[in-house]
């Protein structure tokens, strides 16, 4: 895992290898291991790697023979030994044990097109010297991060924000539409824009291929291909296989040179890794140990808590147990480190638990985690996705088990959704039995694909490529790397995610369950205790209880000050308001006060004159 940066420059002047080497510098923490920089005319590449393959010093950037193809990379290529096998046959040399080094000889075989042969976490630059030409990607889901800025003289990348913002030649200011959604919305990371007028994130599955013209060309070359099919049968084949490629997953993801850990927070899915990573070394490996170390979140006393569950899965696996208790005092001693850290304002204060359990997984000496993320998306994991759920089964004429599952499902909807969620769940309900009594309802399974807004698949992609999974990987990448751990996440590996996305839509909700089909493959893997939970929690904070009581005062001295920022945006006196109030906060009250104390405290970490002075290196 590594922190890449550097330019292509489009008039005519030679790129000055000094500023690359500063970008890199303002993001050592992703790469504290070794440095490499590569210069030549217009363009300048540099990294600061994280060893996590291949510990040797001075491998990057990474050559072709000829050393006209030059690579920086962040990320991991996962089952690179069959693809460096092929290349060795296809007559290529390599010089090094990296899995970076498959993509060098990938791109010299199939140009560009390499990047469908590839499985794993990346975000990189490769300068072709004949070609003249600057390629950037990022992988299929967007778990590594990479951001640019473009004007008429260059085009400037790094892996991080702060990199780009020391370069003298770009004006910082914020970008007030990305500001507005995230007040009204809670929306981040779902568009290309960030937080930062100017500077723009690569999106998942997106390529940029880069002209010394100027010429920018742009395009996804991958999107998921989620099932419309609705079957109603069930195969013991389908298990099996979704079983054996999550274990393989699993163990792919469990190369290291350097110790490996797991995040554990006593859900389905974290436990799932946990249990799969003893099912396929039950003596362990040299980089986990034969105890695997876990790290939690966990809040005693509060209904939130996991402690039991996750305590049920270290017995079960022989797992030694880290956990942390997040205080809303530490919460607000570690602000402005948090802030520093995810470079741009966030949702939740959940990102806190996560924040901390991977500082306590440095203090271990870990510098791999595996991680849960991506279950939900992919495997209908969220309770308000039965809704869609519904929906798809009503416009593929299947009334009666839509009424069924709806019945089903009850106990999940209930209590766990908004109340204005549960509602419109009653209402649709109640449209669906007059539907079916009435006999209106023309819409054929045909036409299903005519109207997709509002069905599962359309959900299920839109919460993996837009509002949803890429800001949930952007948190783990900031946090995890501010500690010079790499988080990898077997949920997303390609035929693994491929596979589960393309099997039938009741495989993954079926019969009032979430996540039908994994659930029936981790069976003797996983503690019925585990695989059975009906209830859904995560890494999460009691935020209202935070906001509402132990932080309020804090809130009301730190609201009361004449002039914010967040006044431009919002009616501040409003949040004063609101504070100042006897009375509990309800939930939507509580998440708007945290959005406005977020961009506040992000305004003063990356907009004051003092703030400007320290990424610059001068304060």
């Amino acid at each position: 895992m590594c922190g890449i940066a550097g330019e292509i420059r489009f008039d005519g002047r030679k790129s000055d290898l000094s500023v690359t080497k500063a970008m890199c510098e303002a993001q050592i923490h992703r790469g504290p291991d070794d440095e490499g920089y590569y210069a030549n005319g217009p363009v300048s590449l540099g990294i600061r790697r994280l060893a996590i393959i291949d510990l040797t010093k001075g491998l990057y950037p990474l050559h072709n023979e000829e050393n006209t193809v030059h690579l920086v990379f962040n990320g991991e290529v996962y089952g690179f030994d069959a693809l460096r096998d092929d290349l060795k046959q296809r007559g290529h040399t390599f010089v090094s044990g990296t899995d970076a080094e498959t993509l060098v000889h990938s791109y010299e075989e199939w140009g560009t097109a390499c990047l469908h042969r590839l499985n794993g976490m990346f975000a990189f630059a490769l300068w072709d010297e004949k070609e003249q030409t600057l390629w950037i990607a990022r992988d299929h889901f967007g778990i590594k991060p990479l951001y640019y800025h473009r004007s008429k003289e260059f085009l400037t990348f790094a892996s991080e924000i702060k990199p780009i913002l020391i370069r003298p030649d770009l004006p910082r200011s914020p970008d007030e539409h990305t500001i507005r959604e995230y007040l009204s919305r809670a929306r981040v990371d779902d568009t290309q824009r960030t937080f930062f007028e100017g500077i723009q994130r690569v999106l998942p599955a997106q390529q940029l291929l880069v002209f010394l013209n100027g010429t920018v060309r742009n395009e996804r070359y991958w999107s998921p291909n989620i099932s419309r099919e609705i079957d109603g049968s069930s195969s013991p084949a389908e298990v099996a296989r979704t079983r054996e490629l999550f274990l393989e997953s699993v163990r792919k993801q469990l190369v290291s040179d350097v110790p490996v850990g797991t995040c554990l927070s006593g859900g389905i899915d974290s436990s799932s890794v946990v249990c799969a990573v003893r099912q396929v070394h039950p003596r362990g490996t040299a980089s986990t140990g034969e105890l695997i170390k876990t790290f939690s979140a966990i809040f005693p006393g509060y209904p939130i808590d996991e402690s039991e569950y996750v305590r049920t899965v270290c017995d079960a696996t022989r797992a030694e147990y880290n956990p942390v208790c997040p205080t809303a005092a530490e919460l607000w001693q570690d602000l402005r480190d948090l802030v520093r850290c995810q470079e741009e304002p966030f949702a939740s204060t959940s990102v806190y638990a996560q924040y901390r359990v991977m500082r306590r997984a440095k203090e271990r000496g870990i510098t791999v985690l595996l991680d849960g993320q991506g279950s939900d998306e992919l495997l209908c994991g969220y309770v308000p996705l039965y809704l869609h759920y519904l929906i798809t089964l009503v416009r593929h004429r299947e009334y009666g088990r839509a009424m069924s599952e709806a019945i089903l499902s009850l106990d999940l909807l209930s209590p766990l959704v908004r109340p204005q969620i549960h509602n419109y769940a009653k209402m649709l309900l109640a449209r669906l039995w007059s539907t079916i009594t009435r006999g209106r309802l023309h819409n054929s399974s045909a036409q299903a694909g005519a109207d997709s807004k509002g069905d599962l698949p359309f959900a299920l992609e839109a919460l993996t490529t837009g509002h949803g999974l890429p800001a949930l990987l952007r948190y783990e990448d900031k946090n995890s790397m501010w500690h010079s751990i790499e988080a990898r996440v077997p949920f997303l590996d390609r035929p693994f995610f491929e596979y589960v996305a393309g099997l039938p839509l009741d495989r993954k909700l079926r019969d009032g369950w979430t996540k039908y089909v994994f659930r029936l493959a981790m069976s003797g893997i996983l503690p019925d205790k585990i695989r059975l939970r009906r209830s859904k929690i995560g890494f999460e904070t009691p935020e209202k209880k935070w906001m509402e009581v132990e932080l309020r005062e804090l809130l009301q001295v730190f609201f009361s000050k004449p002039s914010l920022f967040a006044s431009r945006f919002c009616n501040v006196d409003a949040i004063r308001r609101i504070l100042k109030e006897g009375h509990g906060l309800a939930a939507e009250q509580a998440s708007l006060v945290w959005r406005v104390l977020n961009l506040e405290l992000w305004y003063r970490e990356f907009f004051t004159d003092e703030s400007v002075a320290r990424i610059a290196g001068l304060g």
